[in-house]
């Protein structure tokens, strides 16, 4: 365990000191910053596009710090040779790979967490009057009636939804730099993402009522068999409907997510123990 918190922190220092990500952190807090400016673009809906920019800024950045920093975490250290002597000192591989994620990890959670804490400010500033001016026109967007306190919980849920996303993206990531160059990682993991977006409509495909032959059936359900779901991640719409989300959908979620994460770094160990370096 210590070899894996002694990588874990100095994958961790390393990434901030990428300049990269520090450009990717401070856009996206722009942005979310001045989301609620964005929001009069769509009169009578400000609530509803302020926290649609707002999460889905968080989890768009997210998902660019996971990927850019997770696919160069192990061809970074084939490329300088370092990871020769990391190897050669008391750590075995098994070690290195889990310190690695665990310190990507570490750094896109802690980068989200600060995305998290400006769309809070932003939305404790304007959310409240969105709701009062949604509330008295009569707005559906305004989900009037529904509390402030209640959509303060239900964001709270969404970004540690948004959490467990980018902790399976970050699998992806790291499981991907095992694999491939850093350029076909990060290729592989954008497409694992996107296409994780959309696995209801692979399910969709699969369905004889479609037309679809028993070979497009099969690759189908494979694919929405093997691809992380993760659309289940996502809760705006619940957000501005004021759909209330317990705790054992939530718990549910995210023992998904935690599964999928142990699954896919058992794929990483595997092709990280067979790969020369």
């Amino acid at each position: 365990m210590q070899a894996i918190y002694r990588v874990a922190v100095a994958t961790f220092h390393e990434a901030w000191r990428r300049r990269f990500l520090n450009a990717i952190l401070v856009f996206a807090v722009l942005i979310i910053g001045s989301s609620w400016t964005l929001t009069y673009l769509q009169p009578g809906a400000e609530l509803k596009l302020l926290i649609d920019i707002g999460l889905g800024s968080i989890r768009f950045f997210g998902m660019l710090i996971a990927v850019f920093l997770g696919v160069r975490l192990i061809s970074d250290e084939i490329e300088k040779r370092t990871i020769h002597t990391i190897l050669t000192k008391p750590v075995t591989r098994a070690q290195f790979l889990l310190g690695k994620f665990f310190g990507s990890l570490a750094t896109v959670l802690s980068n989200m967490a600060l995305m998290g804490i400006a769309f809070y400010v932003v939305f404790a500033y304007k959310g409240s009057k969105f709701m009062v001016q949604g509330a008295a026109q009569g707005s559906e967007s305004a989900s009037p009636g529904i509390s402030t306190d209640f959509i303060y919980g239900n964001i709270a849920k969404a970004i540690g939804l948004s959490f467990v996303e980018m902790t399976v993206l970050t699998a992806v990531s790291v499981m991907a730099s095992t694999l491939f160059s850093w350029i076909m990682a990060a290729i592989f993991s954008f497409f694992v993402y996107f296409v994780g977006q959309a696995a209801d409509f692979f399910k969709s495909l699969a369905n004889p009522a479609r037309g679809t032959g028993f070979g497009g059936q099969i690759v189908f359900n494979a694919i929405y068999g093997i691809i992380p779901h993760f659309e289940v991640f996502d809760m705006r719409e619940a957000i501005i409907k004021g759909t209330y989300v317990g705790w054992d959908t939530l718990g549910m979620h995210v023992g998904l997510g935690l599964v999928y994460a142990i699954l896919i770094m058992l794929v990483a160990f595997l092709a990280f123990m067979n790969r020369e370096v």
